[in-house]
């Protein structure tokens, strides 16, 4: 009865996650300070249509890592902006602009060295006598996502950029406008996020162990430090492929993955790719507010912070 009602259950949770993201899809489209109309099409395709990408393409990735990483680390407060992996993917592009570079491969490959260089850092200041506990994670991340932070803003007033590009690039946007260059980059980083997702994914019963307990893995097999080096290193990778295009965001990757597991369970086989589902639509959702509610466009994480901080606190109070 139970494996009966937990099908049903996930049919039906399927079915929301897709229905949920062809509605922010058609509402991006559709929404905006220009309205809709079908006698011009010009604005939805060529202005609305690479945010819904980008939204899907960040949202998703985010989620999906921020799923990986709980699960790898035994901690549900864990993300790539609580760890800090998306401010130092954001001073690695940065630095990358303060060399006079736009969006392209330098920036990419500033932003994965950085991105890999941080969570490392983390992992080593919260190591303490051989020992890593889920407090000593969250503090260690929050400050070096500070330090980095502060880094992304000094790197950026020496290069001389506006305060509103430091402000996208530290609390993310989707108003990316594509050239035939960046265009082409970009859709190989799509292919490279697509390969990193299924890679990920490919350690969903890794996950599930560890998740619950690091000793049970390592007698089961499971070689815990190459599996974390590795998660490590194709998260970081992934990260810096969304923040060279969208900044950094934030609470995406700390929330979407406890709703889905309300809804799924802690099945990394479900949560992961209902993670990347769910994250999609809700940045699509925030996307669409950010250019509506205010006369000029808000950064992401003003958003995504007004809609996860409740919900977080919820999660703290009867969950966590």
């Amino acid at each position: 009865m139970k494996t009966s009602a937990q099908n049903s259950k996930n049919k039906a949770g399927w079915f929301w996650l897709l229905l949920s993201l062809a509605i922010a899809i058609i509402c991006s489209l559709a929404l905006g300070p220009t309205g809709f109309s079908f006698a011009s099409l010009q604005i939805p395709l060529f202005v609305r249509l690479p945010r819904v990408v980008l939204g899907i393409f960040a949202g998703g990735v985010l989620s999906l890592v921020g799923a990986t990483l709980q699960g790898l680390l035994q901690n549900p407060l864990v993300d790539p902006y609580t760890l800090g992996v998306a401010s130092g993917a954001a001073f690695g592009a940065s630095v990358a602009l303060l060399f006079g570079s736009g969006t392209n491969i330098l920036v990419l490959l500033f932003s994965f060295i950085s991105a890999l260089f941080t969570i490392i850092l983390v992992y080593s200041i919260a190591r303490i006598k051989g020992r890593i506990t889920k407090t000593g994670l969250v503090l260690a991340g929050v400050i070096v996502s500070f330090l980095f932070s502060s880094l992304t803003m000094l790197s950026m007033v020496f290069s001389k950029k506006s305060l509103v590009q430091t402000l996208y690039l530290l609390m993310g946007h989707l108003g990316m406008v594509f050239t035939a260059k960046s265009l082409i980059l970009f859709i190989i980083s799509a292919l490279l996020t697509i390969i990193g997702s299924i890679y990920l994914f490919s350690y969903w019963r890794s996950l599930d162990i560890l998740s619950t307990n690091e000793e049970a893995a390592e007698s089961l097999g499971i070689d815990t430090r190459k599996v974390t080096q590795r998660i490590f290193v194709v998260s970081s990778l992934l990260v810096a492929l969304v923040v060279s295009f969208t900044g950094a965001i934030s609470f995406v990757g700390l929330i979407i993955p406890h709703i889905v597991r309300l809804v799924f369970g802690p099945n990394h086989r479900t949560l992961i790719p209902g993670s990347f589902l769910l994250g999609a639509s809700v940045l699509l959702f925030a996307d669409i507010l950010s250019r509506t509610v205010a006369p000029i466009e808000l950064p992401l994480s003003i958003v995504t912070a007004l809609l996860g901080v409740p919900f977080f606190i919820y999660l703290l109070k009867t969950k966590l």
